[in-house]
């Protein structure tokens, strides 16, 4: 397995993070290149459940599907997509930090036989496409309660 790990503070207690993390719909408004994204598994958010997640990139939409391989309100969030043999896990660790929530964002990719060679190389390219992704969640969730205040 091979992968990179980011953290940061979020002004917001772990259950308003988690909140966001665990509706698929609001992804469209945190994840770069993200034009729509829905949960399509019926009944309530649970391991296993299906998001069909659409994004842009360089001008060209491609529709993929996300597993949610973990959901532990409000402490732990992770989602798993396949790809050309090669399985891609993010998972979030929420934890209190004063009034707030330290979050620790890992990316694990993992793949079988000659696959294996390509995941530094995947893992580089993840990293530059989504290595924003939690300062845009800080900033999407911080100015949303900001938003609250104000009206």
């Amino acid at each position: 397995m091979i992968g990179f790990q980011f953290t940061e503070h979020i002004d917001r207690p772990p259950l308003d993070v988690f909140a966001v993390l665990a509706d698929p719909t609001r992804a469209v408004d945190y994840v770069d290149g993200v034009v729509r994204s829905a949960t399509v598994t019926d009944g309530p958010l649970a391991e296993g459940s299906v998001i069909e997640e659409t994004r842009r990139v360089k001008g060209k939409e491609s529709t993929g599907h996300l597993r949610i391989v973990a959901l532990d309100s409000p402490s732990t969030f992770a989602i798993a997509s396949e790809a050309e043999g090669i399985t891609v896990t993010y998972r979030y660790r929420l934890h209190p930090e004063g009034a707030g929530t330290r979050i620790e964002w890992t990316c694990e990719l993992e793949a079988g036989g000659l696959r294996r060679m390509m995941l530094p190389l995947v893992a580089a390219i993840s990293k530059k496409e989504d290595g924003d992704h939690l300062v845009r969640l800080k900033t999407y969730i911080e100015s949303q309660h900001e938003a609250e205040i104000a009206s």
